[in-house]
């Protein structure tokens, strides 16, 4: 299988297992006390440390030793503030401005943040190494 394949697929699973997380908090606050953009930020919460620890162990395997574990949690949780505002922005507008159910504005966000947070990360959180002070034709330290 084409690594790139193989990434986006490792990729989709991990954020599939992080949406069920996602979407039983926020079924179950919604339907317990309503108010759904407040129980989409508690459920984004807890599917965003989900998804971190999914996506560090099965997705982003590469050397991420220029990062600290604290640092890489750090960047995750910032490009995570980005989804967390289109994700209740979007509820707000689809739930409150257009009459929809909360699913399916959840669903609406979910599919946009996907998408947007899947470019950021790979840019910014997990982007390889750059700093120049190696030379140009060392081996990588570990390679999977």
């Amino acid at each position: 299988m084409h690594p790139k394949v193989r990434h986006a697929l490792l990729y989709t699973g991990v954020n599939l297992a992080s949406t069920v997380v996602d979407y039983t908090i926020f079924l179950s606050l919604t339907y317990l006390f309503g108010f759904p953009v407040l129980a989409s930020v508690a459920a984004y919460c807890v599917g965003m440390v989900v998804n971190f620890a999914l996506t560090t162990n099965f997705v982003f395997l590469h050397d991420m030793s220029h990062k600290s574990r604290h640092r890489l949690f750090m960047e995750f949780v910032g490009t995570s503030l980005l989804g967390l505002l289109l994700t209740a922005g979007i509820i707000w507008l689809t739930v409150h401005n257009m009459n929809m159910p909360p699913i399916e504005g959840k669903t609406i966000s979910l599919l946009i943040c996907f998408a947007s947070l899947y470019y950021v990360r790979t840019r910014v959180v997990f982007s390889k190494n750059t700093n120049t002070s190696e030379p140009a034709d060392a081996e990588p330290a570990s390679q999977a």
